[in-house]
């Protein structure tokens, strides 16, 4: 059982930092759309709605905030994220797969990703 808990760790954090690298850009809905629908299908709408107040909290910080409120949001979405994906974890082919259609759009390191295959810059 432990086996699986650093992957999957690693996987929420970079879904995590995903979603938190286009909040606020036009790219959050459709992620948002496509991560929940990955993570919680059956709980699509509730899943969505969440993560929807959460970039409304993120966006409304005043831009000296910015990176701290993201900060925080990634935290917040990593630990959900995980629960999930220990949940489901059949979700964490469709959640890396999601992760990587989007990838030339978002940063390229380890970190971000957290499959440990990206270089660091």
């Amino acid at each position: 059982m432990m086996a699986r808990e650093e992957p999957l760790r690693l996987l929420a954090g970079a879904a995590a930092g995903a979603l938190a690298t286009v909040v606020d850009t036009e790219q959050w809905p459709d992620l948002r759309a496509r991560v929940a629908a990955v993570l919680a299908p059956e709980l699509f709408d509730l899943v969505s709605a969440r993560m929807e107040e959460a970039r409304r909290r993120l966006v409304a910080v005043p831009r000296v905030r910015l990176e701290l409120a993201r900060a925080e949001f990634t935290t917040e979405w990593r630990g959900s994220i995980h629960t999930m994906l220990w949940e489901r974890p059949e979700a964490a082919g469709p959640l890396r797969a999601v992760l990587h259609d989007v990838s030339p759009a978002l940063p390229r390191t380890a970190e971000d990703y957290g499959t440990g295959t990206a270089t660091r810059r």
